[in-house]
């Protein structure tokens, strides 16, 4: 039964671009937008039945442009119109899905490092309570994988890669179960450097060539590791022992090339370098997203597919949830909410004016609401003294 469309002032984009595993009965689909195949829409249609979404998935269609005046379905309403209840619930029900999973993370290493096997049951939950929260409050996920605790670089870092990898994958159209092994991929990905000496794991400066052949080892540690243990799919496999290798050959360690290796393992090398370049660490600040896609667009056709990082950088957005960014007025502010239709235009929490050097009430701001001021520059938190979890609530 047609929903009857409700009156509002607010105007909302006619189209938006969506991820074939969101698609629901009722929408329009005017045309393709991604695909990992040669699929052609020979017409564009409404979704009658599951069927429809189904033959578009197995056709290999990604994302697809969705025409709201012509679907059946009501247009949901941006995150950023949830009452402030749902948003406090959202984050506090995110914080604690972080904390178990760094902490079972913690146990599951010092497991391994005992030389004692590990039960994946637990960690399988985890993976699938993140998935499921990825659908229900992503934006509160994303902006708490930006809080790092600066010596603890490697456990936040394996994390972090399993929410992006899912996070990528549910963009890409992935299903369920295959962004919950993308997950415990992530989270055991560099389970090897358990085995990586301390002076060379955590040494500031740039390694030895000596030095960083054996901190190349650690992949060959992980994959020898997981192995050895019950319940590792084949996916979480190439997530961990895949992550170094380049499409050109040239990655490490054995040198695969692109038609060797999964679209997992190639997911997994770019989100890993991003994870990487955006991350603070003890002895430097990590760089803002928008420099570091420069970087990864550097590598694209060399160390990472083309079309692959394309998608990457779309499902980021231009200035990631969690970015800190300063205006042209001089106030700064972490992105906490995109918007599809105006990317360069996100929802920002207000917490510093850098033209006076001083903390300022802590307030949300709709820039695509907001004609005034604009974003000037993604800037990072380290240089103004700020750190992001100060303003999570």
């Amino acid at each position: 039964m047609p929903v009857t469309p409700t009156h509002s002032t607010e105007v909302k984009p006619r189209f938006q671009e969506f991820a074939v595993s969101q698609l629901q009965i009722g929408m329009y689909v005017d045309s393709i937008l991604s695909q990992s195949g040669k699929a052609e829409l020979k017409q564009s249609g409404r979704i009658g039945k599951a069927e429809h979404i189904e033959i578009l998935r197995k056709k290999g269609v990604l994302t697809v442009k969705v025409d709201w005046q012509r679907s059946k379905v009501e247009q949901p309403k941006d995150a950023e119109e949830k009452s402030p209840e749902s948003k406090v619930k959202n984050v506090a029900a995110a914080k604690r899905m972080f904390q178990e999973a760094k902490s079972l993370q913690s146990k599951y290493f010092q497991q391994l490092r005992q030389g004692e096997p590990i039960d994946l049951q637990e960690m399988e939950e985890i993976a699938s309570g993140l998935v499921d929260a990825l659908g229900e409050f992503s934006e509160a996920l994303m902006v708490l994988s930006k809080l790092r605790a600066k010596d603890k670089y490697l456990l936040e870092h394996s994390l972090n890669v399993g929410m992006l990898l899912a996070y990528f994958g549910r963009y890409l159209g992935m299903e369920r179960d295959v962004q919950s092994q993308l997950v415990m991929g992530g989270m055991l990905h560099d389970i090897g450097k358990i085995n990586t000496p301390d002076a060379i794991l955590h040494k500031p400066g740039r390694l030895t060539e000596a030095e960083f052949v054996v901190m190349r080892e650690h992949v060959v540690h992980s994959r020898l590791i997981l192995e050895k243990q019950e319940g590792i799919s084949q996916i979480m496999m190439d997530v961990a022992a895949n992550h170094h290798e380049h499409i050109d050959g040239n990655g490490y360690p054995r040198h695969l090339k692109e038609d060797q290796l999964s679209i997992y393992s190639r997911m997994a090398t770019l989100v890993d370098v991003y994870d990487a370049l955006t991350a603070d660490r003890v002895y430097k600040s990590g760089m803002p997203p928008t420099k570091a896609f420069g970087i990864l667009l550097k590598g694209s056709g060399s160390q990472f597919e083309t079309g692959l990082l394309e998608k990457f950088i779309r499902c980021m957005g231009v200035y990631p949830i969690g970015t800190l960014v300063q205006l042209k007025s001089g106030r700064l502010g972490f992105v906490t909410n995109r918007h599809a239709s105006k990317p360069m235009r996100p929802t920002l929490r207000l917490v510093y004016n850098a033209k006076t050097s001083m903390h300022i009430e802590v307030v949300d701001l709709d820039l695509s609401k907001t004609p005034h001021d604009e974003i000037e520059a993604a800037v990072s938190a380290r240089d103004f003294g700020l750190d992001i979890q100060n303003y999570v609530q």
